[in-house]
Formats: C-alpha cells, structure tokens, sequence
C-alpha cells in the first residue's frame, strides 16, 4: 500500500470532521519551527476526502499554502479500518457514511474518526516554501 506522495491543490480536498482550534494553533507552531511538513494528509482518492490530516491542511491553509502533500489511498481497500475515537456518538462508522457525511459537508466534530492505514506511511521534509507556489 506504498503510496507516492504528491503536492495537491489544497481547495480539491474534502474534510469529514471540524477542527479544534488550539489544535490548529499547535499544528501550525511546529511546521513553523520544523519549517517543513513531516507527514502527507492521507486523502480517498476518489472522493477527495481526507482521512488524516484535518489540522495539517487547516494549518497550511492559514499559512497561505496553495498545495499539500498527499498520500491517496482507494478507502474501500480492506486492509483500511476506520475507528470510532468519541463513544459519545453513537452511529457506524462505515466509509460510505464518512465519504457521505464529507460530500454533504456535514462535517463530524473534531477528532471523532481515526483511520489506520496500514504499513508503508511514509515521513517527509517538505519544505513549506514548496507549498506555496
């Protein structure tokens, strides 16, 4: 499931859950220090949505970033499981409901999935200045 990562125009993806302010706020301080981008947004490559990486890309975007390293993956692969983090929320938790809910933009509360991809994630140095163009 290795995957190329590609710098991806930050307005062609699609969130399914919020963000936690202070989240962003922490996010954006360390690639600010790191001066890089160290993880790809993991993104379904047919819909658009992202699995991982919500606060990344809302970070970059507050940074003035036009692009985004992604990992794509196909969400229906059976080696991707999709968790529940929140108990409070009660629901199933399947793909098409995620692809669904993003597609509608009703977006979930933050932290409320979490995707395990599987091995081969890859661990970047992508210079924040490359994002920019």
């Amino acid at each position: 499931m290795h995957q190329k990562i590609q710098l991806v125009d930050i307005q062609k993806l699609v969130a399914h859950e919020r963000t936690d302010r202070a989240r962003i706020v922490e996010v954006r301080a360390q690639i600010r220090r790191r001066g890089a981008v160290r993880r790809p947004v993991i993104v379904d490559r047919k819909s658009k949505v992202i699995l991982d990486g919500h606060h990344r890309v809302r970070a970059l975007q507050e940074m003035g970033a036009r692009r985004v390293p992604v990992m794509y993956v196909r969400y229906q692969d059976a080696r991707i499981k999709v968790y529940l983090r929140r108990k409070e929320i009660l629901m199933d938790m399947l793909k098409d409901y995620v692809i669904r809910r993003a597609r509608s933009h009703m977006l979930f509360p933050s932290k409320t999935t979490r995707h395990f991809i599987g091995k081969g994630r890859s661990v970047l140095f992508i210079r924040v200045a490359d994002l920019m163009t």
